[in-house]
């Protein structure tokens, strides 16, 4: 087995074991007619992969393997756009039309925003143009 399956299956595990313990706390701590633990997952996720991004692949600082196994691996086992497609389909059907269509509306924008940060930040930290 190669060093890049074995950072897949890990940071896999740990990804989803992430996503199952933040939604939790998110729902336990914050009440709201969204799905805010999966909206809040996908935010982050899309901001780490930004980082990811330009610490893997614009400045060579991880390798292949490892950035795979993060990006594939942490991130895919922790991100949930199924579950953001399921859950916009959910409030249709529970007449939701107004949460649903904000929901799909806010959440790409903020994911495309917050990966656009997540690289801003990683080229700052590495002292990189912006």
């Amino acid at each position: 087995m190669s060093l890049r399956l074995v950072y897949i299956a890990i940071f896999g595990v740990t990804g989803v074991l992430a996503r199952y313990y933040f939604g939790l706390f998110v729902e336990k701590h914050f009440h709201s007619p969204l799905p805010l633990a999966t909206f809040c997952i996908n935010i982050s996720g899309a901001f780490l992969i930004g980082i990811v991004y330009v610490f893997g692949i614009e400045r060579s600082a991880l390798s292949i393997d490892l950035r795979v196994g993060i990006m594939v691996g942490l991130l895919g086992g922790f991100t949930t756009f199924s579950s953001y497609c399921l859950e916009a389909v959910n409030l249709s059907e529970a007449k939701e039309i107004m949460y649903a269509l904000a929901y799909l509306g806010i959440s790409p924008l903020l994911g495309f925003a917050s990966t656009f940060a997540g690289m801003i930040l990683a080229r700052k930290l590495l002292g990189g143009e912006l």
